[in-house]
């Protein structure tokens, strides 16, 4: 009989054969994946000499509304092919939700292959994203601030790296800390992938970063594509950009990845560039009140509100919170005889708590029936401070 469970050492290659026949990579890419692999952050379908299917629960913490808390990256979900429809995946997935509120997280993301499939298991699609497709050096701006921009000299500049970063991702919620060896991994990964680090910095100080890889075009030469930036001032996007416009012939195309609430329009000559508009990830809310707790909120974010929220897949969440915040800090108590301001699915709640959703507006279009505009508004109050993103893999 199938048996879930973590896996074990002497299983490790069944992973990789597992990966293989899952992505079409290949044994030596798949061998590559599983090296130094976490096994207490594992959970497989193990049937008789074989990983039938897999989930990773990578920890990170991130920070929401300026609290910092932990969050379990939810990766590498594979299953044989031969597997598919056993609903194995489905079990890991359920099981992960209480192996993640067991080891202490609050929230989790991962970047689906489906929106609708993870949605049944308490993930909301937030964080939108727009790709700036297929420009040219000529399509770009060429500023002068270009000349603020220096290689990276690898680990020596992490320092330089973090700090920037940190006060670019301050802006967001849900992005990833980054330690020291987080760092060492993406500058050893991407120089792998034929790609550079840059840093912008003028009179001493560092201004942000970009990290440019490049991925074969058609038919010929590179497409430049810039997914991993910080950049804190209006001349540092100017330094990015202007540098962009000059990359050398060899480079066919150039695109660049944003979140949407970061317009880039203003650094292209004018705005006929192809957009691509995407919903990269996923987060949900893993315990409700560790979350809320851990949360951040903005100083004049006052108020108390009951929501009944319901969770098929973690019934520790089920039940009516009450949210008290004030003075930045915020505290959820399950009362089951409080009656509820808003009622809403744990997707409802997730997108609330992240800040990724308007409820009034979306109350307005009929999305978020019953519930009077003073509760709606009032939500907005407590949960809509800064827009979602992330742009750490796993």
């Amino acid at each position: 009989m199938p048996e879930i469970r973590a896996i074990r050492e002497n299983e490790i290659e069944w992973a990789a054969e597992l990966f293989n026949n899952s992505f079409r990579i290949g044994m030596d890419v798949a061998r590559g994946w599983t090296n130094n692999m976490a096994l207490d952050e594992t959970i497989a379908v193990v049937e008789p000499n074989r990983v039938a299917s897999f989930v990773r629960m990578n920890k990170y913490r991130v920070r929401i509304g300026g609290g910092e808390m932990a969050m379990g990256g939810i990766g590498g979900v594979a299953t044989w092919a031969d597997c598919q429809g056993k609903g194995y995946a489905g079990k890991l997935m359920r099981e992960s939700v209480r192996l993640m509120r067991e080891r202490g997280d609050a929230v989790s993301a991962l970047y689906p292959f489906s929106h609708r499939y993870y949605g049944k298991f308490g993930w909301a699609s937030m964080g939108d994203r727009i790709v700036y497709k297929n420009a040219i050096q000529s399509d770009i701006i060429c500023h002068e601030e270009r000349a603020f921009v220096r290689w990276c000299r690898g680990e020596e500049d992490i320092a330089r790296l973090n700090d920037a970063y940190m006060v670019y991702s301050s802006r967001f919620n849900g992005m990833a800390l980054r330690s020291n060896a987080t760092w060492a991994e993406r500058l050893k990964q991407l120089s792998a992938e034929k790609g550079q680090a840059y840093l912008i910095e003028k009179d001493g100080a560092c201004l942000g970063y970009f990290f440019c890889e490049h991925l074969p075009a058609q038919p010929r030469g590179y497409e430049c594509v810039v997914r991993d930036f910080a950049c804190n001032s209006q001349e540092a996007f100017r330094a990015m950009f202007g540098f962009l416009s000059t990359l050398p012939t060899n480079v066919a195309k150039i695109s660049v990845s944003a979140p949407a609430s970061l317009p880039l329009w203003d650094y292209y000559k004018e705005p006929f560039i192809l957009m691509k508009w995407a919903l990269p990830f996923q987060y949900r809310v893993v315990d409700v009140e560790r979350a809320v707790a851990a949360r951040g909120f903005l100083v004049d974010a006052k108020g108390k509100i009951a929501i009944k929220i319901e969770d098929s897949c973690g019934e520790w969440n089920n039940g009516v919170w009450e949210i008290e915040v004030s003075d930045g800090k915020g505290e959820a108590r399950l009362n089951q005889n409080a009656k509820p301001d808003a009622e809403m699915s744990i997707q409802q709640f997730s997108k609330i708590f992240m800040g990724a959703l308007d409820a009034p507006f979306l109350a307005r279009q009929g999305f978020m029936p019953n519930i009077l505009s003073a509760t709606l508004a009032k939500i907005n109050d407590i949960f809509r401070d800064y827009p979602v993103h992330l742009t750490d893999a796993f």
